[in-house]
């Protein structure tokens, strides 16, 4: 399974942007580091997402995941 580079947003909308694939993870952290570098102040972020396709990457990447535990909650 590919590694997927996307362009994340999440204002106005929060919305994923795909901008590389790469079959190797040393080859995407290379590419989104540059990627990253490159944005300067810009409103996204760069993310590496391991999935079987795109669509199913950029649901993983979308969506919500839950809280987590707070000191003193019981498990």
């Amino acid at each position: 399974m590919p590694y997927f580079v996307f362009k994340l947003f999440e204002h106005p909308v929060r919305r994923a942007e795909a901008i590389g694939e790469f079959a190797r993870y040393p080859e995407a952290s290379r590419f989104a580091k540059a990627q990253r570098a490159g944005l300067g102040d810009a409103a996204c972020t760069v993310r590496i997402v391991f999935g079987a396709n795109a669509l199913e990457a950029e649901d993983m990447l979308l969506a919500p995941r839950a809280a987590p535990p707070r000191i003193g909650d019981d498990f």
